[in-house]
Protein backbone atom coordinates (compact mmCIF):
# COMPACT_ATOMS: atom_id res chain seq x y z
CA UNK A 1 0.00 0.00 0.00
CA UNK A 2 2.63 2.24 0.71
CA UNK A 3 4.08 1.82 -3.25
CA UNK A 4 0.35 3.22 -4.02
CA UNK A 5 0.19 6.06 -1.68
CA UNK A 6 3.64 7.10 -2.76
CA UNK A 7 2.70 6.78 -6.77
CA UNK A 8 -0.59 9.12 -6.18
CA UNK A 9 1.92 11.70 -4.23
CA UNK A 10 4.16 11.56 -7.14
CA UNK A 11 1.17 11.78 -9.74
CA UNK A 12 -0.45 14.24 -7.76
CA UNK A 13 3.13 16.60 -7.63
CA UNK A 14 4.15 15.90 -11.46
CA UNK A 15 2.73 18.46 -13.91
CA UNK A 16 3.98 15.76 -16.50
CA UNK A 17 1.20 13.17 -15.20
CA UNK A 18 -1.22 16.05 -15.05
CA UNK A 19 -0.71 16.75 -18.79
CA UNK A 20 -1.10 13.07 -20.19
CA UNK A 21 -3.91 12.91 -18.42
CA UNK A 22 -5.07 16.03 -19.67
CA UNK A 23 -4.78 14.93 -23.32
CA UNK A 24 -6.19 11.79 -22.98
CA UNK A 25 -9.56 13.34 -21.95
CA UNK A 26 -11.95 11.69 -20.79
CA UNK A 27 -12.44 9.05 -23.87
CA UNK A 28 -12.83 5.43 -23.30
CA UNK A 29 -10.83 4.56 -20.22
CA UNK A 30 -10.16 1.16 -21.02
CA UNK A 31 -8.54 1.84 -24.52
CA UNK A 32 -6.37 4.53 -22.70
CA UNK A 33 -5.21 2.11 -20.21
CA UNK A 34 -4.66 -1.05 -22.77
CA UNK A 35 -3.00 1.26 -24.91
CA UNK A 36 -0.50 2.00 -22.56
CA UNK A 37 -0.87 6.27 -23.38
CA UNK A 38 -0.83 6.32 -19.36
CA UNK A 39 2.17 4.64 -18.62
CA UNK A 40 4.31 8.05 -17.25
CA UNK A 41 1.48 8.26 -14.60
CA UNK A 42 3.02 6.41 -11.97
CA UNK A 43 0.21 5.58 -10.21
CA UNK A 44 -2.05 4.51 -12.93
CA UNK A 45 0.97 2.25 -13.60
CA UNK A 46 1.05 0.64 -10.64
CA UNK A 47 -2.17 0.10 -10.45
CA UNK A 48 -2.42 -1.13 -14.01
CA UNK A 49 0.22 -3.90 -13.36
CA UNK A 50 -1.45 -4.96 -9.87
CA UNK A 51 -4.36 -5.23 -11.52
CA UNK A 52 -2.82 -7.19 -14.84
CA UNK A 53 -1.54 -9.64 -12.20
CA UNK A 54 -4.69 -10.13 -10.41
CA UNK A 55 -7.70 -9.18 -12.61
CA UNK A 56 -8.85 -7.58 -9.33
CA UNK A 57 -11.87 -5.60 -9.72
CA UNK A 58 -11.87 -3.60 -7.13
CA UNK A 59 -8.10 -1.90 -8.15
CA UNK A 60 -9.46 -1.54 -11.74
CA UNK A 61 -12.32 0.65 -10.18
CA UNK A 62 -9.64 2.50 -8.03
CA UNK A 63 -7.41 2.82 -11.52
CA UNK A 64 -10.57 4.88 -12.45
CA UNK A 65 -11.12 6.76 -10.16
CA UNK A 66 -7.95 7.94 -9.68
CA UNK A 67 -7.73 8.90 -14.16
CA UNK A 68 -11.09 10.49 -13.41
CA UNK A 69 -9.54 12.99 -10.22
CA UNK A 70 -6.51 13.79 -12.14
CA UNK A 71 -8.33 14.62 -15.16
CA UNK A 72 -11.20 16.51 -13.30
CA UNK A 73 -8.31 18.68 -11.66
CA UNK A 74 -6.26 19.08 -14.47
CA UNK A 75 -6.99 22.60 -13.82
CA UNK A 76 -5.37 23.11 -11.04
CA UNK A 77 -1.39 24.30 -10.96
CA UNK A 78 0.95 21.81 -9.17
CA UNK A 79 1.48 24.91 -6.46
CA UNK A 80 -1.99 24.82 -5.87
CA UNK A 81 -2.23 21.13 -5.11
CA UNK A 82 0.66 21.07 -3.44
CA UNK A 83 -0.63 23.88 -0.76
CA UNK A 84 -3.78 21.68 -0.77
CA UNK A 85 -2.23 19.15 0.26
CA UNK A 86 0.26 20.45 2.95
CA UNK A 87 -2.97 22.11 4.73
CA UNK A 88 -5.28 18.83 3.99
CA UNK A 89 -1.67 16.73 5.84
CA UNK A 90 -1.33 19.36 8.72
CA UNK A 91 -5.13 19.48 9.33
CA UNK A 92 -5.76 15.65 9.21
CA UNK A 93 -2.45 15.03 11.22
CA UNK A 94 -1.18 12.55 8.37
CA UNK A 95 -0.05 12.07 4.99
CA UNK A 96 -2.57 14.13 3.17
CA UNK A 97 -1.72 11.99 -0.64
CA UNK A 98 -2.79 8.82 1.52
CA UNK A 99 -5.59 10.15 2.81
CA UNK A 100 -6.72 12.01 -0.39
CA UNK A 101 -6.36 8.33 -2.08
CA UNK A 102 -8.23 6.92 1.07
CA UNK A 103 -10.86 8.55 0.06
CA UNK A 104 -10.83 8.29 -3.77
CA UNK A 105 -11.15 4.50 -3.38
CA UNK A 106 -13.83 4.49 -0.79
CA UNK A 107 -16.26 6.25 -3.42
CA UNK A 108 -19.07 3.83 -4.29
CA UNK A 109 -20.10 5.83 -7.32
CA UNK A 110 -17.01 7.04 -9.71
CA UNK A 111 -19.82 10.09 -10.39
CA UNK A 112 -18.73 10.94 -6.86
CA UNK A 113 -14.71 11.40 -8.20
CA UNK A 114 -16.58 14.92 -10.09
CA UNK A 115 -17.73 15.86 -6.74
CA UNK A 116 -15.01 15.47 -5.18
CA UNK A 117 -13.07 17.56 -7.38
CA UNK A 118 -15.13 20.19 -7.62
CA UNK A 119 -14.57 20.37 -3.52
CA UNK A 120 -11.26 20.32 -4.09
CA UNK A 121 -10.96 22.76 -6.71
CA UNK A 122 -13.61 25.11 -3.99
CA UNK A 123 -10.96 24.76 -1.37
CA UNK A 124 -8.41 25.97 -3.51
CA UNK A 125 -10.42 29.06 -4.53
CA UNK A 126 -11.01 29.50 -1.18
CA UNK A 127 -14.74 29.21 -1.49
CA UNK A 128 -15.00 26.66 1.32
CA UNK A 129 -11.80 26.05 4.17
CA UNK A 130 -10.04 22.59 5.00
CA UNK A 131 -12.62 22.00 7.49
CA UNK A 132 -15.38 22.10 5.05
CA UNK A 133 -13.77 20.16 2.82
CA UNK A 134 -12.96 17.43 5.29
CA UNK A 135 -17.00 17.80 6.01
CA UNK A 136 -17.98 17.30 2.91
CA UNK A 137 -15.80 14.89 1.51
CA UNK A 138 -17.31 12.49 4.65
CA UNK A 139 -20.47 13.27 3.40
CA UNK A 140 -20.34 12.68 0.36
CA UNK A 141 -18.65 8.63 1.37
CA UNK A 142 -22.06 8.20 2.90
CA UNK A 143 -24.77 9.78 0.19
CA UNK A 144 -25.88 7.57 -2.63
CA UNK A 145 -25.05 9.36 -5.41
CA UNK A 146 -29.10 9.38 -7.10
CA UNK A 147 -29.76 11.42 -3.72
CA UNK A 148 -26.95 14.30 -4.83
CA UNK A 149 -29.38 16.09 -7.33
CA UNK A 150 -32.32 15.77 -5.13
CA UNK A 151 -30.56 18.40 -2.18
CA UNK A 152 -32.00 21.05 -3.59
CA UNK A 153 -35.20 19.87 -2.83
CA UNK A 154 -34.53 20.20 0.99
CA UNK A 155 -34.28 23.89 1.48
CA UNK A 156 -38.17 23.89 2.32
CA UNK A 157 -39.55 21.09 4.19
CA UNK A 158 -39.73 18.05 2.18
CA UNK A 159 -40.34 14.02 2.97
CA UNK A 160 -39.32 11.69 0.12
CA UNK A 161 -39.47 8.09 1.43
CA UNK A 162 -36.13 6.50 1.41
CA UNK A 163 -34.09 9.49 0.79
CA UNK A 164 -34.89 11.66 3.40
CA UNK A 165 -34.08 8.86 6.28
CA UNK A 166 -30.64 8.24 3.94
CA UNK A 167 -29.85 11.74 3.92
CA UNK A 168 -30.71 12.29 8.08
CA UNK A 169 -28.27 9.65 8.61
CA UNK A 170 -25.94 11.05 6.77
CA UNK A 171 -26.50 14.06 8.68
CA UNK A 172 -27.02 16.19 5.71
CA UNK A 173 -30.13 17.69 6.82
CA UNK A 174 -32.16 17.85 9.78
CA UNK A 175 -35.72 17.39 11.15
CA UNK A 176 -38.09 20.26 11.39
CA UNK A 177 -40.28 20.02 14.80
CA UNK A 178 -43.94 22.18 14.54
CA UNK A 179 -44.76 23.19 17.48
CA UNK A 180 -48.16 22.02 18.28
CA UNK A 181 -49.16 23.91 21.40
CA UNK A 182 -51.39 26.14 19.86
CA UNK A 183 -52.79 23.35 17.71
CA UNK A 184 -55.49 25.98 16.56
CA UNK A 185 -53.35 27.62 14.08
CA UNK A 186 -52.54 24.47 12.26
CA UNK A 187 -56.77 23.91 11.72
Amino acid sequence: MEEITKSFENTYESETAYDLVAQAGDIVFDAVIDGGMLDGVPILGILKGAYKATRNLQLYRLMKKVHRFIFQTRDTSLQERQKFIEEYTQKNKENGCEVLLAVIEKLDNTNKVDVLANLMKAKIQGKIDIKDFIRLTTILERIPFSDLPELYKYKNDYFEEGSTDVLLSAGVIYNTVLDACNSQDLI
